[in-house]
């Protein structure tokens, strides 16, 4: 149903955003999947960050919090293993330091072929 675009994902507000512009990013703000590739992932503060550019204060980033790391863990997800990676999240974008999705459950998170097609 995606693929042709039925039902909600003929809305503009579950379409598949690219994690690339962070510019159309700050737009979309409460908009809810992105996919790209993980350039970076880091750790502090009791949060894993996957950043997907150099700059963790502009790019787009997925956030989990320490706690929620055992059920992405059980369910498969190295989050530590991710930069590289080309993933789909699922969630509302939120702007703190720059466009944010706050990752709380493994089904949020989509691991890609490597190849994915571009958007």
């Amino acid at each position: 149903m995606r693929a042709k675009h039925l039902g909600v994902w003929g809305s503009s507000a579950y379409r598949i955003e690219s994690a690339d512009n962070v510019e159309r990013l700050g737009r979309l703000t409460q908009s809810f999947q992105l996919e790209g590739k993980v350039a970076k992932v880091g750790e502090r503060g009791g949060r894993i960050y996957l950043n997907f550019a150099d700059n963790w204060r502009s790019d787009f980033t997925i956030s989990i919090e320490r706690k929620d790391v055992p059920a992405f863990a059980a369910a498969g997800i190295d989050l530590k293993g991710l930069a590289g990676k080309h993933v789909r999240v699922r969630g509302w974008i939120e702007w703190r330091n720059g466009p944010m999705i706050a990752a709380t459950h493994p089904e949020q998170l989509e691991l890609l072929p490597a190849a994915a097609p571009a958007l």
